[in-house]
């Protein structure tokens, strides 16, 4: 299996239904991590408002971009979603190979492009990274701890509206940038600073042992599902 990017997409019942529990799997750590601690404070009102929109990839081989690149031109067509979410669940690379993929991944999309029009920036999120408070940029690692591997697009134009920057420091801007309230609400060149000090408070105060609580049941449902519907390679 290589792709299949949601319920609008032809796919066999037993594609559907693995689609079905992956995404259902990362809603969890959407709702029950980010939107529960708090790290992006307008994921919530993204998420009902739809400019968050994510796509299941199947593919095992991360040397292959080509079903990559055609969600990204999907998605680059659908002005309505500020981020696109393209989850792994069948990817066994480690944080730091993941990571090495979506460089690639984002050079081989610029390519395609004028500089001034490639659509979106990335980031990579990855289910294994360890808790570290000793600084807020060395903590988003552990804050990106999703279910899947998992890479967010965020189109450029909304990185403009917000930061008035579109090229500096985009691998570490989250959703909660790119909602409405996000774009309209005036704010500081330091949001991303301001966000970042306040999640290290956040697991401070609630403790690391809440937030992994949280995570390892996810993880735990993630195993039960993915064997239970046949996800091989997860």
């Amino acid at each position: 299996m290589t792709l299949h990017v949601g319920p609008s997409s032809s796919a066999s019942d037993s594609d559907a239904l693995k689609t079905q529990e992956v995404l259902r799997i990362y809603e969890r750590y959407a709702r029950e991590v980010v939107e529960r601690f708090d790290f992006c404070p307008w994921a919530a009102r993204a998420r009902r408002e739809g400019s968050a929109q994510p796509r299941v990839l199947f593919q095992q081989d991360l040397a292959d971009f080509s079903a990559s690149l055609r969600v990204i031109d999907e998605l680059s067509e659908a002005p309505r979603v500020q981020v696109g979410l393209l989850i792994f669940p069948c990817s066994g690379a480690s944080r730091l190979d993941f990571e090495h993929f979506v460089r690639r991944l984002r050079h081989a999309d610029a390519q395609r492009h004028d500089p001034s029009s490639i659509p979106f920036a990335m980031a990579a999120f990855h289910p294994h990274a360890a808790p570290d408070l000793e600084d807020p940029d060395r903590l988003v690692p552990f804050i990106r701890r999703s279910p899947d591997p998992t890479i967010q697009l965020v189109r450029h134009d909304a990185l403009q509206q917000v930061r008035g920057d579109a090229t500096g420091g985009t691998a570490l801007v989250e959703v909660w940038m790119l909602s409405p309230a996000g774009i309209s609400t005036p704010e500081e060149p330091d949001i991303r600073d301001r966000i970042a000090r306040n999640n290290l408070r956040t697991v401070r105060d609630v403790g690391v042992t809440a937030v992994e609580a949280v995570l390892a049941d996810i993880a735990a449902d993630r195993a039960e599902s993915y064997a239970r519907v046949g996800l091989t390679g997860a």
